[in-house]
């Protein structure tokens, strides 16, 4: 990326590295998106485009059945592309989707810039390390053509935006990325316990804007309700019965990678192997479930108490008012962490995300704590390469998936920066 250190001596010569360095970014980036160009019958066109004309008409879409369990929001955003021919629609989301991808590298590594000054040599190591931990879940979004890369782009960008205190526009930015799915919502707490004000209500205005501006625009649907509410009958309200299984949802449970779908998965699923390849048994007994509730419970009591423990009382302290703080960079990321394992439904495509968290742990590898970033890397790396169907073949993809591999490579990652951030306080009692 335009971003990577580069070994030139010479001052004359950085700004044609840093154009050569450009141009391979962006041949890369276009050959490593290329199905996002040419597949059909993706998400894109199935889900996005299809609810954006019953948007249009002003149809439920969240009728019996419904495939689109998101706000409206990303369907309205999506309307533009209906009238489109097939090919210009598939060439337009592609270069989006191309242009939020570098936006999402790059930001998360200028931010990663504040966890350890890696030296121009050093930084290339950093910077692959990291891209290895997160390029898979990348490449799995843009063959499917899903939202999931513009989401991250977002996200991270509002981050850039967080740690120069330039609130207002993280705020905005971040609460439109809520308004696509709601597991940005954690970032609202987060500002609150910061005291980042400007930020908050920036972020609820983005958020609250995005939600209703479809009903504004469009009307109200035949229901006569806002469609945000109909959205919070239909799919979250039954979350909150007491027969409900966590980690269920609109997909194949081996795909959930969350902490509910995993739970879910191992309680209530097996496998069972049909003429040499993995297969994904269901079975019906729910008589777990209770189990699995007090359990996650538990886990997201601890992973608080252990954040509140990390990052110390609330307020700004006088280290995350620095532009461009290590402490900041370090607490997104376990945010970030916490979006995914906290979803009730966290697809491998979900978890490209990720990067930044892995950059901040991978410029660390430079440090004198480069064996404890090592260790917090060693399942990050091993996911990212053997995730990738291809090169490790079905049976092994399908069994890492069943036994949770993103999840483990999410807990690694909230955990090595939950530690990097407490060491920080420790080194800066006065301003962390």
């Amino acid at each position: 990326m335009s971003t990577i250190p580069t070994h030139s001596n010479q001052s004359a010569d950085l700004p044609k590295s840093k154009i050569l360095l450009f141009c391979i970014s962006m041949i890369l980036l276009i050959a490593a998106a290329a199905p996002i160009f040419f597949r059909s019958n993706s998400e894109f066109d199935l889900v996005f485009k299809t609810y954006a004309k019953l948007l249009l008409q002003g149809e439920d879409i969240y009728h019996e059945g419904s495939v689109f369990m998101y706000p409206p929001w990303m369907a309205f955003i999506c309307i533009p592309f209906t009238p489109l021919p097939q090919w210009l629609s598939r060439l337009t989301w592609g270069t989006i989707n191309i242009f939020f991808l570098y936006l999402a590298i790059d930001c998360a590594w200028k931010i990663s810039k504040a966890i350890f000054p890696s030296t121009n040599k050093f930084g290339w190591i950093a910077f692959i390390v990291g891209l290895i931990c997160a390029a898979t879940y990348f490449l799995n979004c843009l063959s499917h053509q899903q939202f999931d890369v513009i989401i991250a782009g977002t996200i991270i960008y509002g981050c850039l935006q967080l740690s120069k205190n330039k609130d207002t526009n993280a705020g905005l930015l971040l609460g439109i990325a809520a308004a696509c799915k709601l597991t940005p919502l954690l970032f609202l707490p987060y500002l609150i316990y910061r005291f980042r004000w400007k930020a908050t209500l920036a972020f609820v205005v983005g958020f609250l804007f995005c939600n209703f501006i479809p009903d504004i625009i469009l009307g109200l649907p035949k229901e006569g309700r806002p469609r945000p509410i109909i959205f919070i009958e239909r799919f979250l309200a039954p979350m909150t019965k007491p027969d409900f299984v966590p980690g269920t949802w609109g997909s194949e449970i081996i795909y959930n990678q969350s902490l509910a779908g995993s739970a879910k998965r191992f309680t209530q699923t097996h496998l069972e192997t049909k003429e040499g390849k993995y297969s994904v048994i269901i079975e019906n007994d729910n008589s777990q479930s209770s189990k699995v509730k007090m359990v996650l419970i538990s886990l997201v009591l601890f992973g608080t108490a252990m954040t509140v423990f990390c990052w110390g009382l609330p307020g700004i302290p006088n280290e995350l008012n620095a532009p461009g703080s290590a402490q900041i960079a370090l607490e997104v990321s376990m945010i970030l962490c916490a979006m995914l394992l906290l979803s009730p439904m966290s697809s491998k495509a979900h978890f490209g995300i990720l990067i930044l968290p892995a950059f901040c742990i991978a410029r660390m590898l430079e440090s004198q704590k480069k064996i404890l970033a090592f260790c917090f890397l060693v399942i990050p790396l091993a996911m990212g390469i053997l995730l990738n169907k291809d090169l490790s073949g079905a049976n092994v993809y399908t069994l890492l998936l069943w036994i949770a591999g993103v999840t483990w490579t999410t807990i690694s990652l909230f955990l090595g920066n939950a530690i990097f951030r407490y060491s920080r306080k420790q080194e800066h009692p006065n301003q962390a």
